[in-house]
């Protein structure tokens, strides 16, 4: 019987000293100072990165962060940016643009137009997946305080499918309700 009163009693101990144990696990930051690191999963060089660093920058200072260099930051973000072709699917795809040539017919005076006119009929374009994860570290510490990833497949070559636009919007998803941690991978349309 004296066993299980001591068992008993280190279990409300244990039990006791869990929550303490749970808290002493950082929170996420409420603002304040961060830096970016951005790279692609596979180590590649991305000429879209610079626009999905700008679009995550504006959704953090939506947050309350002031982006500085990693120096002088409070806290660390890798932003990690993977895409892959998964296929290809029909979109439309605007072919030409109007344009305006100096001179007519036969060199005569005047300008010549050009205008294309929408044939309605659609592309076979490739499906670009595009995945964009976020970790925030108090800056010189390895643990992770706050993790997410946001994830969509869209038509490349067309304006839904434009880095810019692709950008914005994983990276508004993504930090749309920070500081919660989302348990998976955030989907966009």
């Amino acid at each position: 019987m004296a066993r299980l009163g001591w068992a008993g009693l280190i279990g409300a101990i244990a039990l006791a000293a869990l929550p303490s144990a749970l808290s002493a696990a950082p929170a996420p930051p409420a603002g304040g100072t961060i830096s970016i690191a951005p790279k692609t999963a596979d180590g590649d060089y991305d000429a879209a990165l610079s626009s999905f660093v700008e679009a995550t920058t504006e959704a953090l200072g939506e947050q309350g962060f002031t982006i500085l260099d990693a120096d002088h930051a409070a806290y660390s973000a890798d932003l990690i940016l993977s895409r892959a072709d998964v296929g290809t699917g029909t979109a439309k795809v605007p072919r030409d643009r109007a344009s305006g040539e100096p001179g007519g017919a036969f060199g005569s005076v005047g300008v010549g137009v050009r205008i294309p006119l929408p044939t309605g009929k659609s592309n076979i374009v490739p499906l670009q997946r595009t995945r964009l994860e976020l970790r925030i570290r108090k800056r010189g510490t390895p643990d992770i305080v706050w993790n997410g990833a946001a994830v969509t497949v869209r038509a490349a070559g067309t304006p839904k499918g434009a880095d810019a636009r692709v950008a914005a919007d994983l990276s508004n998803a993504l930090l749309r309700s920070y500081p919660l941690q989302p348990p998976t991978d955030i989907g966009v349309p």
